[in-house]
C-alpha cells in the first residue's frame, strides 16, 4: 500500500474523530468518516492535477486532505441536525 493512501486514510479517520471528541459531533461518525475518505481521496487528486506543493508530506496532499475531510466532518454535523435530547 502507497505511503499517502496510509496517511489519508489516518486523516479521513482521525479529523471526524477528534471534531467529535472535541465537540461531541458529528453523531454519525461512520458516515462522516465515510464522506471524509472520499473527499480527502479527492483532495489528493485536485492536488496531483493542480501539481500544489503547498501541505504535502511525501506524496500527500495533507492540506488539502485535511480540509476536505473537515468540510465533510462539518456536512454531515449540518445534516444531523440538532441533537434531540
Amino acid at each position: 500500500m502507497p505511503p499517502a493512501i496510509v496517511i489519508l486514510g489516518l486523516v479521513a479517520v482521525g479529523v471526524p474523530a477528534g471534531a467529535r471528541a472535541a465537540f461531541g459531533r458529528p453523531r454519525a461518525l461512520g458516515r462522516a468518516m465515510l464522506l471524509a475518505a472520499a473527499a480527502a481521496a479527492s483532495a489528493q487528486a485536485l492536488g496531483e492535477l493542480t501539481g500544489s506543493s503547498l501541505g504535502v508530506l511525501g506524496d500527500a496532499q495533507l492540506l488539502f486532505a485535511a480540509i476536505g475531510a473537515a468540510a465533510a466532518a462539518a456536512v454531515v454535523t449540518v445534516a444531523e441536525g440538532p441533537s434531540k435530547r
